[in-house]
């Protein structure tokens, strides 16, 4: 009886591990290529990072210029840009345990898209860089370069560029003193009612008008003595002696005719700087 008690023991322990042989090798089979199936989507997704890093690195060293952009919100916008990347980063986990665990991670690895940042970024790069160069064009520009953009602005004539035979304030390429002085007559003022200086004439209309006619771009080799002459205009506005608006951008003050009315300031100086910063 014992002996057949054995055998049958035998023989069922024989068929468990007939039917359990097969369960645990496809268990086996199966966290196998799950586990493969993660290394290579680990990889896939080191490189994506890889790519971010990059990117945010590059636009990292453009926000470094020494120049710094036109439009300063064009830095905020790169801040957010690297900010949304770095948030939107996914470092690889650790690999699971089980084979439906890995699965289901592979599955995540496999969807991360960094397009959206990338984009993102390089956008916010090309705006930057765009914003640089126009700080550049109106940084120290030259007396040619003022008088070809503003050839052709609405409104604008005769755009007259000072020498040192003819300079009604004879700072042109002094310390402190401009580097350049465009200026021109408009349309909408009537020339028949503005004085011309005919005791410290310089020979030119355009020139002995003043900004009374029109205005003026006057350039200054840095920020800090555009910003002394602002200064300097500011310290008559309200008087009788008032010469027009006058505002800073780069390193020119930009001039407007007294005789113009505010909204009409307004509107000539930025048609002004849209002219001097256009990007060609």
């Amino acid at each position: 009886m014992k002996r057949l008690e054995k055998k049958a023991a035998a023989i069922i322990s024989a068929l468990v591990i007939a039917v359990t042989l097969p369960l645990l090798s496809g268990c086996d089979s199966a966290k196998k290529e799950a586990q493969e199936a993660f290394e290579v989507a680990a990889a896939s997704l080191e490189e994506k990072n890889a790519e971010v890093d990059a990117s945010i690195a590059d636009l990292t060293e453009a926000m470094r210029s020494e120049i710094r952009p036109f439009d300063e919100s064009t830095l905020t916008a790169c801040e957010e840009a690297i900010s949304s990347a770095q948030g939107a980063r996914i470092e690889v986990p650790e690999m699971a345990d089980t084979a439906e665990e890995i699965q289901a991670q592979v599955a995540e690895l496999e969807a991360v898209d960094y397009s959206d940042q990338l984009a993102a970024m390089a956008e916010a790069k090309s705006a930057l860089l765009d914003s640089i160069r126009q700080m550049e064009q109106i940084t120290n520009p030259s007396a040619a370069f003022v008088i070809q953009r503003l050839t052709g602005v609405e409104h604008i004539m005769l755009p007259t560029a000072v020498t040192e035979d003819m300079d009604p304030n004879g700072q042109l390429g002094k310390q402190g003193g401009y580097t350049a002085t465009v200026y021109f007559m408009c349309d909408l003022v009537d020339q028949s009612k503005v004085f011309v200086d005919t005791f410290n004439s310089t020979g030119n209309e355009v020139i002995d008008k003043g900004t009374d006619g029109g205005g003026a771009i006057e350039v200054y080799a840095n920020e800090e003595d555009a910003i002394r002459r602002d200064q300097y205009l500011s310290s008559f506005d309200g008087s009788w002696i008032a010469s027009g608006s006058h505002h800073v951008y780069g390193t020119c003050v930009i001039r407007t005719s007294n005789e113009l009315t505010a909204s009409q300031q307004k509107e000539l100086e930025e048609a002004i700087v849209e002219a001097l910063t256009r990007l060609e």
